[in-house]
């Protein structure tokens, strides 16, 4: 089941950069929970379909062209880490930023049911999804 949840968030990743917000039920579990509370921007916990809802506003409200571009998705059994570069063009400023982190998600039955993002360091997130200690 792990490389199924490997090919589920390399698809959720495709339809969030297509703007498919309307597909993210797909992918996650109603009582999802996105802890983003390591970020330096916008360090939050959103739940469920509409904290997604909020999230997505967030973003839309904040950034022009916001994408997530991964470099890897490592498999962790019922958990996939995420090494994404996340950029876009600031709406109010017009300045391009691009920030590299990796991310979390803990998958049952095949929906994210745990997001934990803005791990800074491979090493903190390996060891945050069971990989190493």
């Amino acid at each position: 089941m792990s490389q199924e949840n490997v090919e589920l968030v390399r698809i959720a990743y495709e339809a969030m950069n297509n703007r498919e917000f309307s597909r993210m039920p797909e992918f996650l579990d109603p009582d999802v929970e996105f802890d983003l509370s390591r970020n330096i921007l916008n360090p939050d916990v959103y739940r469920g379909y509409a904290g997604f809802e909020r999230l997505v506003g967030v973003i839309e409200d904040t950034w022009d062209d916001f994408r997530f571009e991964f470099q890897e998705l490592i498999d962790a059994g019922d958990r996939v880490v995420a090494e994404v570069t996340m950029s876009g063009k600031g709406r109010g400023s017009g300045v391009q930023a691009e920030m590299h982190v990796f991310n979390i998600r803990t998958l049952r039955l095949g929906r994210v049911v745990r997001f934990a993002g803005g791990y800074r360091e491979r090493a903190e997130a390996l060891e945050a999804a069971g990989l190493q200690k």
